[in-house]
């Protein structure tokens, strides 16, 4: 049977969004993401969760109240928590008392306020599959697995030489980079970063595929754009659900590189990176990551 929750991981730039689109445009299922919550945690900082531990015990009313108003004035404006606060938004837009009556109705445990968060924003039907696509629930893995044990994860891979050019492309910093885009030393900070959470997300990898084999699959960007076709129906059956060929039209967004939006697959996406790198960069990234980039990369 199709999952109830299907979680989207991996490191930024990295084609979750896209993946993402991919899956709503299934009309088998109504795959219903809440984007980005952050509410499991970071690699570094911790997530919204950890919040809840400060305001109190949430079997009390009040802390329930509190954990609310928190939720739309403490919580930063991107992702999931950006378009709850909008007034007018196509997205999301929840009204707090019936956010406060939900968890209120919860068994206000971590888990069940992250099912709240979840759903809040939808109408849960037959075909309604729950998600997110936090970036940094790749470190977390476990975590969502013992919540929802039938759960099914997917983690985007790409090569990290993409991933770099994409950021440094990026006009916004990222974030947990102490110093900024005008620094002398922030593109070797970029680099530095980069190789070391690739090389993480590699090891990740595979400790999730030898612990959870049914619930986890890897999916990397390169074969999704070259070979749609069998990287979606892949998928499709990791999920057994029924491929549509409306899967392989999704909206790109998000590209650090293409300011229009497009239907498809961007194959000059695969090499873009080549004219975008410094040479010290590329040789700083194969010889430190040339084991797996044989592996995992595009050469």
């Amino acid at each position: 049977m199709k999952p109830k929750y299907v979680f989207i991981v991996g490191l930024p730039r990295t084609g979750t969004k896209l993946l993402e689109n991919v899956l709503r445009n299934c009309p088998h299922i109504n795959y219903e993401s809440a984007g980005e919550t952050h509410y499991v945690g970071h690699l570094i900082t911790p997530g919204h969760k950890n919040q809840i531990k400060k305001i109190g015990d949430m079997s009390e009313d009040e802390n329930v109240h509190n954990l609310v108003d928190y939720f739309y004035t403490g919580t930063p404006n991107k992702g999931f928590w950006k378009h709850l606060k909008r007034d007018h938004s196509d997205k999301i837009n929840v009204d707090r008392q019936k956010f406060l009556q939900e968890l209120l109705a919860s068994d206000r445990t971590e888990k069940g306020i992250y099912e709240v968060i979840l759903r809040i924003h939808t109408t849960v039907t037959d075909k309604t599959i729950l998600g997110d696509k936090t970036n940094s629930n790749l470190y977390h893995v476990a975590a969502l697995v013992e919540w929802f044990p039938q759960a099914k994860i997917i983690h985007c891979l790409r090569d990290p030489r993409a991933i770099l050019a994409s950021q440094l492309n990026k006009s916004k910093m990222p974030e947990f980079l102490p110093i900024s885009p005008d620094h002398p030393l922030y593109k070797f900070e970029m680099v530095l970063y980069t190789t070391i959470t690739w090389l993480y997300a590699i090891r990740l990898h595979r400790q999730y595929k030898k612990c959870y084999p049914q619930n986890y699959h890897l999916i990397r960007f390169e074969d999704l754009v070259s070979e749609p076709g069998k990287s979606v129906r892949e998928l499709c059956d990791f999920l057994d659900i029924e491929f549509d060929p409306k899967m392989l039209e999704p909206k790109q967004t998000g590209s650090s590189f293409a300011r229009e939006r497009i239907v498809g697959f961007d194959k000059q996406a695969l090499s873009r990176w080549q004219n975008h790198l410094k040479p010290w960069m590329k040789i700083w990234m194969w010889a430190l990551g040339k084991k797996y980039l044989r592996e995992f990369g595009s050469y």
